[in-house]
Formats: structure tokens, sequence, C-alpha cells
């Protein structure tokens, strides 16, 4: 379907005309970057609008920018500007010959949970709970977050996942985004209907959230997590026998068995026995029970028909009810992992059969039921012998399902624990609709980065959201050592939605400034701008990395968002935090820079390790060669964020400097006798060209 589009584009100016009772929907000033000049009404750090004819204006402006010629519906931005593939896995663009995917390589990153990201308090009544509006983050309201992304540069949409998801076993007030209870449904909670008259259905929306990210030339990447679904998941009814079941005695006390005197955090192939033969493991096997359909197919089929006929409010107690089982909560594949069960979702059961491995230390592997363990959850290292195809087919599709939107990319969540033939066909499967769709491993170090690039992976997460914030041990510079000769770059962040933010590391706010315009001159790296970072959101999204309790409370105790994690509860960006529209003005020109040499910053031919005379250990130093005598880019950036610090760079040949970034104030530096001087302020990143 195409939207109505309504309003007109009456030119750039920043007068606000006089409101009616009309403007009674606010949104963050700081989105308001695209010159719109219709009714509006300032009030400090927000903006009064009109919605439906702000969208409007907003899409007409996008389609005037836009470079895209015709139809964009359902292609992604490679088939939209006919990039083909030119053989042997390669495809051909305007600068290089490279592989499918590849184009991520020259991106620019913008990572975002719908949810969160542009929820806001429209009525101004001190809460996220209006009945009227939708004030949590919808697709209609992300169009409007575009121009903001433009303008610092970001040209990838890196979604976290946007499927239906269950209301059950919630964790906080909303639950998580990961607790997928409908691959092939987007959740309704994106949804506007107070504009669905113009706009469409949910499927429609998110169609003009996907066409305006192309139309502005940006890519749009999913987060995909198959390895897990909701307890009460929409499978169950047709496919009970996809997941594992305990008796429902067991629910309350179910979690991970404790393994005594192991080294190890993975199950080990060839030392099983070193958990099987724990009095603990064969407590928990007892807890398993086989599938309803299986132990009572008759009463099952009556039970699924009245089901489909009045869906009851709560699948799994009625289940509970009926047959005395329920799907378990999920746990860590890591052996002896502190953290609590995952209460809302379950694991899919991946073979038909038990690992080939344990079935020897099974008492009775015939009468024993389908069970969850520390190998049964890590598929990818201990198989069986009978795949579960009906489930490999149904998540194998699960990307091609959301390509009839356009998008462009995706990251499987978890890849490495599926089984090898199963993440083959995930990968492949899109790649036939799009030759040039590309994925993001979830590869966390470097020492698999091989790896990654032979199973058809373009980047990987990495290491940086951790070494980054430890430049006062040394690790920034080591990550750069570390990377630069990879066969796949890295993501390039600060933070990431399961880390603390920038904004509370060592170095507070100088360092998350810092992080986000370094980011952008670092050897063989993808910046990735996390939702908020922009404008120094404090608040984590998640605690997964590197976190711990107390980093749930980064913000005042008087904040109406204190202690909430968006991940889980309501929760919207301070989007009117003090020195968030300057630091998008220094994104801004960092990203300009990087454009300007683009194909320099990503060849590997063309890094180089400036040679510092001193103060190496405190300064980090990038440099790219810009062809013969063209002289060398060269990124400067001093870690210490307390003292100044003085350093000289090796510049043969050079006679004069052009600073082209800086986020300080600091003197200018100079080219005396072949080597620069430069003396740098406390956080400070400057890029020359000598």
């Amino acid at each position: 379907m195409t939207s109505k589009r309504t309003g007109a584009r009456k030119g750039a100016s920043d007068t606000c005309q006089r409101p009616t009772t009309r403007l009674a929907y606010n949104i963050p000033a700081i989105w308001d970057c695209w010159g719109y000049e219709g009714l509006t009404k300032r009030r400090s750090s927000q903006l009064a609008i009109d919605l439906r004819s702000y969208l409007a204006s907003c899409l007409q402006w996008i389609d005037h920018v836009s470079q895209a010629k015709g139809s964009v519906t359902g292609k992604s931005l490679s088939r939209i500007k006919k990039i083909r593939p030119a053989g042997n896995n390669k495809v051909k663009d305007q600068t290089r010959t490279r592989r499918s995917g590849d184009w991520i390589r020259t991106q620019t990153l913008y990572g975002m949970m719908i949810r969160a990201a542009t929820a806001w308090d429209h009525d101004g009544n001190g809460s996220l709970s209006a009945r009227s509006i939708n004030e949590m983050g919808t697709f209609l309201k992300t169009v409007l977050l575009l121009p903001h992304l433009r303008r610092m540069g970001a040209t990838v949409l890196y979604l976290l996942p946007i499927s239906k998801v269950s209301n059950l076993y919630r964790k906080g007030e909303l639950g998580c985004p990961y607790s997928a209870k409908n691959f092939f449904e987007l959740d309704g909670a994106q949804f506007e209907p107070a504009l669905a008259d113009t706009y469409g259905d949910i499927n429609d929306q998110f169609r003009v959230l996907v066409d305006s990210a192309h139309r502005l030339g940006m890519r749009v990447m999913l987060d995909i997590a198959p390895r897990t679904a909701s307890r009460d998941s929409d499978w169950i009814l047709d496919n009970p026998e996809w997941f594992y079941w305990i008796d429902r005695r067991f629910e309350k006390k179910y979690g991970s068995p404790h393994i005594p005197n192991v080294d190890y955090i993975n199950a080990v192939p060839g030392r099983l026995n070193e958990i099987y033969e724990v009095p603990e493991v064969r407590k928990h096997l007892k807890k398993f029970r086989f599938a309803p359909n299986v132990t009572a197919p008759g009463k099952w089929s009556n039970f699924v028909r009245q089901a489909k006929k009045r869906p009851p409010t709560n699948l799994l107690k009625e289940i509970a009810t009926h047959f005395g089982v329920v799907t378990p909560p999920g746990f860590s594949d890591c052996v002896n992992d502190p953290q609590p069960p995952w209460s809302d979702v379950t694991y899919l059961r991946m073979f038909m059969d038990h690992p080939t491995e344990a079935t020897r230390y099974l008492e009775n592997p015939h009468k024993q039921p389908p069970y969850v363990l520390f190998d049964t959850a890590k598929a990818s290292n201990f198989s069986g012998r009978i795949p579960n195809t009906g489930l490999w087919n149904k998540l194998s599709q699960i990307i091609p399902f959301y390509q009839q939107y356009g998008v462009d990319g995706a990251r499987i969540d978890m890849a490495h624990a599926l089984p090898k033939p199963l993440e083959r066909m995930i990968l492949d499967k899109p790649r036939q609709r799009d030759p040039d769709f590309c994925f993001l491993a979830e590869e966390l170090g470097t020492h698999l980065h091989a790896k990654a690039y032979a199973g058809g992976y373009n980047i990987i997460i990495g290491p940086s959201w951790y070494m980054q914030s430890r430049g006062h041990e040394g690790l920034v510079h080591e990550l750069v050592k570390c990377t630069y000769s990879l066969k796949v770059p890295v993501m390039a962040a600060a933070e990431t939605p399961d880390t603390p933010r920038a904004a509370v590391r060592r170095g507070a706010r100088k360092f998350s400034r810092q992080a986000v315009v370094m980011n952008h001159f670092l050897p063989n790296a993808v910046p990735m701008i996390h939702c908020g970072m922009e404008v120094f959101e404090r608040q984590p999204v998640n605690l997964g990395l590197d976190s711990s309790e107390k980093n749930r409370f980064a913000l005042p105790k008087g904040d109406p968002f204190y202690g909430k994690l968006a991940f889980f509860d309501r929760f919207a960006i301070h989007w009117d935090n003090t020195g968030g529209k300057a630091l998008v003005e220094t994104i801004g020109k960092a990203a300009t820079v990087r454009k300007q040499f683009i194909k320099r910053l990503t060849s590997k031919r063309a890094y180089f390790a400036p040679k510092l005379g001193i103060n190496a250990k405190h300064i980090l130093a990038t440099g790219f060669t810009l062809g013969k005598g063209k002289g060398s880019l060269l990124m400067l950036a001093n870690l210490d964020y307390k003292t100044a610090r003085r350093t000289t760079v090796a510049v043969p040949g050079a006679k004069s400097v052009d600073v082209l970034l800086r986020i300080c104030e600091s003197a200018d530096p100079k080219v005396v006798r072949g080597k620069l001087q430069a003396t740098l302020e406390p956080g400070e990143v400057l890029v020359v060209r000598a």
C-alpha cells in the first residue's frame, strides 16, 4: 500500500506561527532540524506540533531531497540502486569490487530500540501513559527522527527486534523485545492507530519507515533472535513438539543446575560426563515431560480446536490446567552463570532426538523427555541426528519475511550457538532474494574474525564497547592494533544496548564526546552511534555486558525514569539534555570529514600507525595516506581527561597542516622540521591533513 500524504512543505524557517488548540502534541525540539515552517509553538526544549501535518510535511521533505527515482517499496537500497552481483560472491559498485553485503564497511550505524527511541511525553502530563495517543516509540514517529540521523551522517538504521512480543511473564512494565511471540508479525505497540486512515495498518506504517530511510540513502538492519521464543509462542498450538516441557510443579524453582569442580564456561565436547554425572543434573532431567500432543493426542486435538475458536487470555495457564505441563524458562548456556532464568522466553527444540554425545549418559534415552541443558542449548557443538526440519524451515524464513519491506541486513542473535546447517540456511536464503544482503556477527571478541568472514558475515560487533572505556589501561591502543588487519571490520562503539552508557564511564561527557567522534577515524571499523549517546544519555537500556545492578541507577532519584531499563520498562531518551545540540553538530562534522576521505579510511593499504615522539601512552594516533604527493590524514585523541598533553608526529615532506576537525578549543598544531607539533586539551580529538 502506498500511503496518502497530506500537508505541504512551505520552506525552511525558524519562525513559529501563532498556535491554535490543535497544538497539543509535544516532540523534542532537537528532532526539528529539516526546516518545517508549519504551525508550531516552542516550549523550552520541546516543540508543540500537529502530528498529522508535521509528519506529512516531513515525508514531503524526504521526497524532495531524495535521489531515489520511482517506487522504492519492498526493495533493498542495493536493489533500488541496481547494484548487481559480479560473480564469485562479489558485487561491483561505484568505488570498488567487493563481496556481497560489504557496503557496511563505508557506513555509519545508528542503533535504536524504537519503543524507547521515539517515546515522549507528548501531552505533558508527566508520564508515558496517555490513553488517547501512543506515547511510546512507533514506526511513524521514527520517520520524524530520520532527518536528525541524516545530519549526523548516519547511513544505516539498526533496529532491535520489532516482532510481536508476549505479554506473559513480563520483565518490568512492558517486557523484553526479544520475547518473540510471533516472528512473522510486527509488534502492535509500534503502531499509530490515530493515523491509520492515512498511513494504513502496522505493516503499511513500517513500509513508510523503510521507504523513507531508503529515500534518504539509509539502509535498514534488524536484530533477529531465532534460538528462543516467548513461552506462550503462537507456534505452540500447531507444533508443541518444537518446545521443551516441564511438570508445572517445578516451574517456580526451575533454573540451571550447579556443576561443581569445573574450570570452563561452556560445555566441552568429550567431557559431558562431568555434567551428566552430577546428582543435581539427574534431578533436573526428571523435571521434563513429553509434549502434550504426545502424551494425550486426542485431548490435545480437542484443546487446540477450542483454543483456536476462543483464544484463551493465558494459553500457558490453560495448558498447565489441562495437561499439567508448561514450557520452561530459558537460562544461560554458560555453566554456573549467576544470572537468574529468563522468565519470559523458552528454548526452541532444534533436534527431535537428544544430543548424540549425551545419550550414553542418560539412564534411558528412549524414556527421557526432551530437555534443556548446557549442551542442548549449544546445538552448534552438540547436535542430534534428527534435525527439526519443520522448525528450521520456519526460522530460515524470518528474514525473508522482513525482506518484503525492503530491509537490507540483519544480526542473528546467538547465531554461533545454532546448528551449523541451520545457521547456513538462515544466511543463504536472504541472499537468494537480495545478493547484497549484509550480516552482522555477534562476536564480542576478534579471534573468530576469519571464521566469520568465511561464514559470509560482513562485520562483527567486536570488543570496542569494553576496550574504549579503558584507554588509561592501554586498551584503546590495543584495540587499533588488533582490529586493523582483521578479515572483517568491527563495530566501533563506546556503548551498546547491553552496556553502561559512555557518559557514565571514566571521563564522563568528555569520553562520550571523544569516543563518538574518534570512532569515525579508526582503521577497519564501522562507527555505531547508540541512540541517546548524542545527547549524553546516562541510563542504560539493559545490563547485559560489563554491567552491575548499580548501573541501573545512573539518573538522579527525582528523574521519572530512575532505575528503569528500556528493555523492560516505559522509558524515553532525555532528548532535552544540555549539550546535546552541540554534540550532534560535532558528530555531523566528523561524518562530513569521514565521507570526504572514506576511500582512504576503508583501505587497509592506506592505514599506518603514526609514531609519536612523546605522550604515546596517553595519545591515540591513526594515519591514512592520501596518495602520492597528497599527504596524510591524521587523527589524534588525548585519552587523558584531566590533563592537556603535548606530542609530536613525524610527517616527512609536510610543510603545513590543515585542521579539519577539533572538539576542544586547543592551540593550532604546526609543522616544524618534518614533525607535527600539537597540544591536545583533555579529551580532545584532532583531525588534520598534513
